[in-house]
């Protein structure tokens, strides 16, 4: 659309000219520009008002009036969906009880991918010769199954292919039961004639493109004809973590019916047993895709990519075929019990790892060393964390600063990394971005970055504040040789320290072979430090050490910021004026240990300590951390702080707040052992409110997520906009499945009860 120009510019040319001449010159333009704005006031309220009529394009407080001319029942929740709603009224009407109509109702007031089953579907029963129901197609009796591992609806399971076993129990299980007639409690899909279940995948798929998977070992074996002679392995996941692949949602609501769940398009865990090409029951091209790709960087999957990518370079493996199943790898070390064969991808998808078969080492192993790329796709509970999302930017977020510069860092051959980005800040200057391009890993040792000063270890002097971003849709990893350290190239400069904001957003922070006693950040003499859409890694991850279910992982301290702010000079600590404010937003984090002099702002973030303390103070105890403000926060491990403030909280261990006459913490869950806690009000207190999550394991899918079963009412009902308490309360939750059942008792059929289970 075409900017409308100004009334001034409209003049003639005359008065624009005297205007000029004038010994004040634009006093006429800065007159006629009031009117213009004026003028341009009206043209926006009349452009609002316009879009107002449309329920795609209104504002949210208009949702409910378009909803009363179609007189819709008015429901409270997220605005994305109560838009849904209303939009897909009319259709939803007129395909009333039809179970196209119950998915796309769960889609539309959830967001999440929804399949719906009737359950007599799923009962035994015996045929009547006059009224033959054969499970294939064709005129009875002659109709028969196609195959020996066709799945059979209405007989017993059939055992001869585990891709059909695989969905037993499941969504989409086709194996007939006899009746279940115990109540179902709302939460089991029992089959039984009235029943109707509505199964919802409720983690959010996100797809990490063209990272580096990393490299275990490439293996030599003693192969018959037709087996590889090495085994290169490799761990999907860039820190070597084991880590549960998923599907990514494929979905397509403009069909007739809309296409809401199919079987092997759920953002849902990927089955191994369906990874295979051969039997009829695989289904693997609907999992992986082996991508060949020519010199340069591989092109990101599209929108309508599989959950797992396999990049191959060209320069070895141009014109090959490879072949694809799925086992269990957790021991690979022991080798396969069917061979692996050359040109053959194994994937375990349940703890990321690849097996590839090669003919040789010193060219195809080489080759995957140095240039293979996976792009993968993991689920979380929400975009908490650095995941692979779109991101939106602010023009500047420096105001009164000199327009910044923008620079890219990339790990791909030919481009500047880090190093060289980060490379003249202690030279005054523009602040500066630096726009991370790829989701590749990126090692960064700060002793080799231009301008750095070793004090107490190597320190980043900084004249002007920076941005390092993550591009959107690309999730890197940086890992730093050593602890983040950062401070002003001047103590006594107060000009500079005010506007020194640095912010970090969208990336993986992560120590390399530092000893976990290390965190990540350790110095941060500057005015505000903000991390926004970050993980920092809080370790306590599954490690794969051949026990049954793993070893956690050491914790990971992820801030340990010193009283004396790190200066060793006691004069430069006292030039250095400012109060440094540490900001949490959207982020996962380690442990958090500070002085008194930082503040800390906790948003929409997890904090795992362990079961050590999650905030607390650098000194060693009875000491307290930081003035804490939270507002939807969900914390493992205890916390003592000086003085707390906020909503939302989730505090699963013990709080203790030194003043506890100041401040106030509402619709919080407290952990009820000893807590010392400043005025509060609307709170829960264990162990009376149940607290339990889908999994309090870090790089789990349902990392931080509340248990909905086993969690009390007041933790998912009273929180913030009476939705749940905790990190994830933003997504509202709560609301989405109130909103799903009153929708459903009024567009389900009489007699119908439905059963509303939780797929992820």
């Amino acid at each position: 659309m075409t900017e409308r120009p100004g009334l001034f510019e409209r003049l003639p040319a005359i008065y624009r000219t005297r205007d000029a001449d004038l010994s004040r010159e634009g006093q006429f333009e800065a007159y006629i520009g009031l009117m213009d704005e004026i003028l341009e006031g009206i043209d926006d309220h009349i452009d609002v008002f316009y879009h107002d009529h449309f329920i795609e394009t209104c504002a949210d407080w208009m949702v409910p009036y378009i909803g009363d001319l179609l007189g819709v029942t008015h429901l409270k929740g997220d605005p994305w969906t109560l838009h849904a709603d209303v939009a897909r009224t009319v259709p939803l009407r007129r395909r009333r009880g039809t179970l196209g109509a119950m998915e796309a109702l769960a889609f539309n007031l959830t967001g999440w991918a929804a399949h719906a089953v009737e359950l007599r579907e799923r009962m035994v029963w015996n045929q009547n010769l006059n009224h033959q129901r054969p499970d294939a197609g064709g005129a009875p009796p002659q109709s028969l199954p196609r195959h020996l591992a066709d799945p059979v609806s209405h007989g017993t399971v059939n055992l001869r292919d585990p891709g059909v076993l695989s969905f037993l129990g499941g969504a989409f299980d086709g194996f007939a039961r006899t009746a279940d007639l115990k109540p179902t409690g709302g939460i089991h899909p029992r089959p039984n004639l009235p029943n109707l279940a509505i199964f919802l995948w409720r983690l959010r798929d996100f797809l990490v493109p063209v990272a580096r998977p990393l490299h275990v070992a490439t293996v030599q074996q003693t192969p018959d004809p037709g087996e590889a002679a090495f085994a290169a392995r490799y761990v999907i996941d860039p820190l070597g973590r084991s880590l549960q692949l998923f599907n990514s949602f494929r979905y397509n609501p403009g069909a007739e019916p809309p296409e809401f769940s199919q079987p092997d398009r759920t953002p849902g865990p990927i089955p191994a047993a369906r990874l295979r090409d051969g039997p009829p029951t695989g289904n693997a091209a609907e999992y992986i895709a082996v991508d060949i790709f020519e010199s340069g960087r591989p092109d990101d999957p599209g929108d309508a990519a599989v959950g797992l990518t396999i990049h191959l370079p060209a320069t070895v493996f141009a014109g090959t075929s490879w072949t694809t199943r799925g086992a269990n790898l957790c021991a690979w070390e022991e080798g396969l019990r069917s061979p692996l064969l050359e040109r053959e991808i194994v994937v375990d998808p349940k703890h990321g790892r690849l097996l590839l078969g090669v003919a040789d080492n010193a060219t195809e192993g080489a080759a995957l060393r140095s240039r293979l790329r996976v792009s993968h796709t993991y689920a979380a509970p929400g975009s908490i964390g650095a995941h692979p999302v779109a991101r939106t930017f602010a023009d500047t977020i420096w105001p009164g600063l000199a327009e910044p510069e923008v620079v890219t860092a990339t790990a791909h051959p030919g481009g500047s990394g880090l190093r060289a980005a980060l490379s003249g800040l202690a030279t005054a200057g523009p602040p500066r971005i630096i726009e991370v391009t790829d989701s590749m890993t990126h090692r960064l040792n700060l002793a080799d970055v231009d301008d750095i000063l070793d004090e107490d270890g190597p320190t980043l002097t900084l004249a002007r504040p920076f941005w390092i971003r993550a591009r959107t849709g690309q999730r890197p990893v940086i890992e730093l040789r050593q602890s983040l350290r950062m401070r002003s190239s001047d103590p006594a400069d107060a000009a500079l320290n005010r506007a020194l904001d640095i912010r970090i957003e969208g990336a993986v922070l992560t120590l390399r072979d530092a000893p976990v006693t290390d965190a990540i950040v350790t110095r941060a003499a500057v005015n505000r430090l903000t991390f926004e859409g970050v993980t920092l890694n809080p370790g306590g991850h599954v490690v794969l050490d051949g026990s049954p279910s793993g070893t956690p992982a050491d914790p990971q301290p992820a801030l340990a910021l010193a009283p004396d702010l790190g200066f060793a000079d006691a004069a430069a600590l006292e030039a250095f004026d400012e109060l440094p404010e540490v900001s949490f937003r959207g982020c996962i984090s380690g442990s958090i240990s500070m002085g008194p002099r930082y503040r800390l702002n906790l948003t929409d973030s997890i904090v795992d300590g362990g079961d050590q303390l999650a905030i607390g103070s650098t000194d060693p105890a009875p000491a307290y951390g930081p003035i804490t403000e939270i507002d939807g926060v969900t914390l493992f491990g205890a916390v003592r702080v000086r003085a707390a403030n906020g909503e939302g909280g989730v505090f699963r261990d013990q709080l203790r707040v030194r003043d506890h006459q100041t401040g106030c913490l509402s619709y919080c869950r407290f952990s009820g052992d000893g807590d010392r806690l400043p005025p509060h009000f609307a709170c829960a207190f264990g162990p009376d409110a149940q607290l339990a999550f889908t999994s309090s394991i870090f790089g789990a899918p349902g990392y931080g997520q509340l248990n909905r079963i086993r969690t009390a009412r007041e933790v998912l009902e009273d929180g913030p906009n009476a939705d749940e308490m905790g990190a994830y309360g933003t997504l509202m939750n709560t609301h989405k499945q109130k909103n799903l059942n009153i929708r459903l008792r009024e567009f389900t059929p009489v007699g119908i009860r439905t059963v509303l289970a939780n797929v992820t």
